[in-house]
């Protein structure tokens, strides 16, 4: 279970505190659980005048403490992300592979396993040349940036990505008989530097259950809150305040405004042919 997180504010800010200090930092979610290790990778992103600045290694954020710490300190702006890997069955582990991944100036990174990604990839159209790995959430970061591409605003994007996979599923399902659908979760977190847009969505069940610290949270129910002033997004709270969960499917965006951030959610009502798609969290 991949472990993602983001911070939002008025003024170039720093995120460390979250991602390495607190009590349930991100840094310590990676090796709290010895039966639900992150262990395949890690990285951060932020954005400089120059667009985004990313740190990212294949190895375990737990064998690099000095460099994530490093890194946290490092990232300091509006937009802060990070993200700690658990890897999908048959994808890689390097620093390619690793999260966030970047391109014309948006990050991306996700937690699940998109299990038709050669399929979504074969639709990405002239998008399929820009993939640099093999990696099922690269593939879904081009085809959020495709229907990007095509006019949608990122709600929009994300809501096409899960109608999609599901329209491909229906011509390619009897290739995957082991499989209980196109994917298990697509919760992700994309920015292109003035806030951050997620999903917040899971059809079944990964390798996980709960959170790393809340064993009463659903893996695949992101929480939010604010702190000073802070927009705050995480797989499961990074410290011990109070924070209030999505209610997937939905998708969230903060943007920074002059004196604060603008936080909007937006519920979805995604189908398939067979009727409403699956949220794990509901069943």
């Amino acid at each position: 279970m991949c472990r993602l997180f983001a911070q939002v504010a008025p003024q170039d800010a720093s995120a460390r505190s979250f991602l390495a200090d607190t009590e349930f930092s991100l840094l310590r979610q990676a090796d709290a659980d010895p039966d639900n290790l992150q262990k395949d990778g890690w990285g951060l992103a932020w954005f400089g005048p120059d667009g985004p600045q990313i740190v990212k290694s294949g190895r375990s954020a737990s064998d690099e403490r000095p460099r994530f710490i490093d890194a946290s300190e490092a990232a300091r702006s509006k937009v802060v992300l990070g993200h700690i890997r658990a890897a999908s069955k048959g994808i890689g582990i390097d620093d390619q592979r690793a999260h966030p991944f970047s391109d014309e100036g948006w990050v991306f990174m996700h937690n699940g396993t998109l299990f038709i990604h050669r399929e979504v990839a074969a639709a990405l159209g002239p998008r399929r040349a820009r993939l640099k790995t093999d990696s099922d959430s690269e593939v879904y970061f081009q085809q959020f940036m495709k229907f990007r591409a095509g006019g949608a605003d990122p709600s929009a994007a994300f809501e096409a990505c899960i109608a999609e996979n599901w329209r491909l599923w229906e011509s390619c399902r009897g290739l995957y008989p082991e499989l209980p659908g196109p994917y298990s979760s697509l919760n992700a977190i994309a920015s292109g530097g003035n806030g951050i847009h997620a999903l917040c969505h899971a059809a079944h069940r990964g390798l996980a259950e709960h959170g790393v610290f809340h064993p009463d949270q659903p893996w695949s129910v992101m929480s939010w809150t604010l702190r000073d002033g802070r927009f705050l997004l995480a797989s499961e709270g990074v410290d011990g305040g109070d924070w209030t969960r999505l209610s997937p499917p939905e998708t969230i965006s903060a943007v920074p405004t002059a004196d604060g951030v603008d936080v909007r959610r937006r519920p979805l009502s995604p189908l398939c042919t067979f009727g409403p798609v699956p949220e794990v969290s509901r069943s």
